[in-house]
């Protein structure tokens, strides 16, 4: 479990320049697209409880335009995609551009293992979330005639885990695109677990080459909009490969959050409250996504959702009360039996979590120290 220290040396370490090289590169650079930037990056800071001015000087270990320190013929003032319209940083790619993006806030909170005032959304604050009303407000017919994507979205499962299906999430077109983003990462055979729980090929996209892709970030947006979680809550898209007999035995998707040591970032972004599964391909046989949890009443209930191309599902993983973990939640890869499954998954944070992962101070966990 120290892939969080090991990541932030290794993408921390492609940097040379100190820290005054980095004063001498604020975020007021007389780019355009930089000024536009700055002024909603203000606006952001004042909204969650910053002073207006955030002085730069004061950048805490880490918070550097990344993307600038890399000999890769690109920068944060040009890096296409970066900037929405309305001038606030897209993510994955802001995580490159953390002093650009308005982002030492966050960073010299991880530090000193904190969050920053109104960080997380205030539907959380009370450590209480209606699942009812967001499955049923995320698949409404409202939202479906709205979003073109959302058509046919529906509840699977109601309570004991919700879980909800969005069938036309992704075109093909789009599907192909997260495929070809995959392959040119390059999948890797999942090695944190013994084959007979765990078999399958993995990659994650937390290279800088994966985290500039337009549509990783478009598809980042689309979770935000319809979940209404910053996509600085998300972990690194996971992409996973199923050939046929391989497969994932009944597991948790949030087993650290009880963990009497959790990891470093989970100290202040929470428990993993949805899991967000997208399938990219169709399966000839096998390879549903099993929940046999417990219901409220103690019986085992049994739902298994087959892959088809495009669809996406989603569950919660916590409770209304989200500091516990909902037991119904387990769920299983059946073992595909022909064909090929790959998909992707991201996982949902109650605050955020990109930031805290690379950059949460020691003090967060003694264990690391």
């Amino acid at each position: 479990m120290v892939k969080w220290r090991l990541l932030s040396f290794l993408r921390l370490s492609t940097s040379n320049r100190s820290e005054a090289e980095i004063d001498e590169h604020p975020r007021n650079s007389n780019s355009n697209s930089n000024s536009k930037n700055r002024t909603n990056t203000n606006e952001l800071e004042e909204s969650i409880g910053l002073p207006k001015r955030f002085d730069e000087k004061q950048s805490s270990f880490g918070c550097v335009d990344e993307l600038d320190d890399v000999k890769n013929n690109a920068s944060c003032s040009n890096l296409e995609g970066l900037f929405a319209e309305d001038g606030t940083c897209r993510w994955p790619s802001a995580e490159l551009c953390l002093l650009t993006c308005g982002q030492c806030p966050r960073v010299l909170a991880a530090n000193k293992c904190t969050s920053l005032q109104g960080e997380m959304h205030e539907r959380m604050v009370d450590e209480h979330i209606h699942w009812n009303d967001f499955f049923h407000n995320i698949t409404s017919t409202e939202m479906q005639e709205k979003h073109e994507h959302l058509k046919g979205a529906r509840i699977l499962n109601m309570e004991d885990p919700w879980v909800a299906e969005f069938p036309y999430y992704l075109t093909e077109t789009e599907t192909d695109e997260l495929i070809r983003i995959a392959s040119v990462e390059g999948y890797r055979i999942e090695d944190e677990h013994p084959k007979h729980i765990r078999d399958v090929n993995v990659t994650n996209c937390d290279s800088i080459r994966c985290m500039r892709q337009p549509f990783v970030s478009e598809l980042y947006r689309r979770a935000s909009h319809l979940l209404g979680f910053h996509p600085n809550n998300f972990e690194a898209m996971e992409f996973i490969d199923y050939g046929p007999g391989q497969h994932y035995a009944w597991h948790a998707d949030e087993y650290s959050w009880k963990d009497p040591s959790p990891d470093p970032a989970s100290v202040t972004s929470g428990p993993r409250m949805l899991t967000m599964f997208h399938y990219l391909s169709d399966v000839e046989e096998g390879g549903e996504t099993a929940f046999a949890g417990p219901d409220s009443t103690g019986k085992t209930k049994r739902l298994a959702v087959k892959p088809k191309r495009g669809k996406v599902i989603l569950w919660a993983n916590m409770k209304d009360n989200w500091r516990f973990n909902e037991p119904a939640a387990v769920h299983s890869a059946i073992p595909v039996r022909r064909g090929r499954k790959l998909a992707a998954t991201l996982w949902i944070h109650a605050s955020g979590f990109r930031v805290p992962e690379l950059y949460a101070g020691l003090d967060c966990n003694p264990r690391y120290a």
